[in-house]
């Protein structure tokens, strides 16, 4: 007996059907952000020095957990925070941190010699800067702050010299895109290089 094809309608609802599971099956792509270096321009005019042959190390570096993810963290208000499922960083974000700030930090104090933990020759740094972040993140008050922790040991990391609290802010524009936040997180990290490279020098003195 022939087998009967499909009525029109049936066939209507089977098609959108499978365009429904389809549907459900996609995810939206992820956008992968990184933070950025201060401009190099600024720095060369922050820094008076002649090229500095101290030997700088960077970390460890700590965040808080609920910032130690792939997910772009934003608040919404005191006590509840979101995590941005298709917008992330690029690297874990301890090491982007880390990095920027040794990228920061070399270029005001105009030293090459700048290790990140750890380090073969650890030893033999000048000045160690370690830094706990307790807060890195947008508001929807249309502002980002970092608040960290941070100290500076001496001798390899043997003698203690510095410790302090920070925090900073930046303003966002109204319906700020989360390039502009790691665009305003990374202005924070320039204004944390710019104190730690202020501390080093004064230690210089």
């Amino acid at each position: 007996m022939p087998i009967k094809p499909p009525h029109s309608a049936t066939l209507l609802v089977i098609i959108t059907f499978i365009l429904m599971l389809n549907s459900c099956g996609t995810t939206p792509p992820s956008t992968f952000y990184l933070l950025e270096p201060m401009p190099e321009n600024e720095a060369i005019q922050a820094s008076a020095d002649s090229y500095n042959e101290i030997h700088i190390g960077i970390g460890p570096i700590q965040f808080a957990e609920y910032l130690d993810r792939t997910q772009i963290v934003t608040r919404t208000d005191a006590t509840r925070v979101k995590l941005a499922e298709t917008h992330r960083w690029a690297e874990p974000l301890r090491k982007n941190f880390a990095r920027i700030l040794a990228q920061n930090l070399s270029m005001l104090i105009n030293t090459g010699r700048v290790s990140l933990y750890p380090s073969r020759n650890w030893s033999e740094v000048d000045y160690q800067v370690l830094v706990n972040v307790w807060q890195f993140d947008a508001s929807r008050q249309g502002e980002v702050s970092l608040v960290a922790n941070w100290s500076i040991r001496g001798k390899g990391g043997a003698d203690f010299l510095t410790m302090k609290q920070s925090i900073f802010s930046a303003h966002l524009e109204p319906a700020a895109s989360y390039a502009d936040i790691v665009r305003a997180l990374s202005k924070t990290v320039e204004l944390l290089s710019r104190e730690i490279a202020e501390a080093i020098r004064e230690k210089q003195k």
